[in-house]
């Protein structure tokens, strides 16, 4: 057995756990000088190694373990790692595919409350991780005469995520985190109290939230976006102009936005430091 070939069956028998597939790694490794035996070695690179992966979920989703409870979410965490041995030799990307496992797979895609707190959670992750860009100020827009706003296009920071999720997401992530008493990740309510939430009903199962996550001052932020926002932010992203976005809404659930509305949702943007480049139509 050359290196290579050793190295492969070492890192598949980490993945497999303790099994009949050991002997020939087993053969293979030098006995130790302090008397344990080479399957108790290897047993705990293998126990180390599951537990180190299973750590990864646990940092990252801290609210879908709260959601699901210890049981449920070390079922998925190691149904996941089963299905998906690591490829990236860069631990931080490992976990970012659970939430579309979890939604193709039939054992979870039809919990909506558990996939999307899963994709919140992935959203919140990779606004951190997401590449820099300098946001400008609305005085940004002095640049440009009155008569051009309709034609403005705008580039937004590479961190923003629109999501649309099953309603009562937030509110379960914020109880969560108002419970471990880390209150501060995310916006909240517009008061900024960081008080646990009141209890609310259980939310219609077919009901949605639309929320926005990006990075801000080098902090993962967030808020639930109004219907009407969420659809002039995605018109916005996708490059059509301050005036086309009236038009297009029209033909859209949300109904038509008004002018001054739009203006208002183009103030926040840049107060929440979302905008990042603002230019005429071509």
């Amino acid at each position: 057995m050359n290196l290579a070939q050793f190295q492969a069956l070492f890192q598949s028998r980490l993945l497999a756990g303790a099994g009949e597939g050991d002997a020939p790694l087993l053969a293979g490794l030098q006995e130790s000088t302090r008397g344990a035996g080479r399957d108790e070695l290897l047993h705990v690179y293998q126990s180390g190694y599951r537990l180190r992966l299973e750590g990864f979920f646990y940092e990252d989703h801290p609210g879908l373990r709260a959601l699901l409870g210890d049981a449920a979410f070390d079922e998925v965490i190691r149904a996941f790692i089963d299905a998906n041995p690591p490829r990236d030799r860069n631990a931080r990307w490992y976990t970012t595919g659970l939430p579309d496992y979890m939604a193709a797979d039939p054992r979870w895609r039809d919990d909506r409350r558990a996939v999307s707190m899963a994709m919140f959670e992935r959203a919140m992750v990779d606004a951190f991780d997401a590449s820099d860009a300098e946001a400008l100020t609305v005085q940004a827009l002095a640049a440009f005469a009155p008569e051009e706003s309709p034609g403005l296009v705008f580039a937004f920071h590479p961190s923003l995520y629109l999501l649309e999720l099953s309603a009562g997401t937030l509110a379960a992530y914020l109880a969560m985190d108002a419970e471990d008493g880390d209150g501060d990740e995310g916006e909240g309510e517009e008061d900024g109290d960081a008080a646990t939430p009141e209890p609310s009903p259980t939310p219609d199962p077919d009901a949605t939230e639309t929320v926005a996550v990006w990075r801000c001052n080098e902090e993962t932020v967030f808020r639930e976006l109004e219907p009407d926002e969420y659809l002039a932010l995605n018109e916005a992203r996708a490059g059509h102009a301050f005036g086309d976005i009236c038009h297009m809404a029209a033909f859209q659930q949300a109904g038509e936005i008004k002018p001054e509305r739009l203006a208002q949702f183009l103030a926040s943007w840049f107060e929440d430091g979302l905008i990042t480049g603002v230019s005429l139509k071509s």
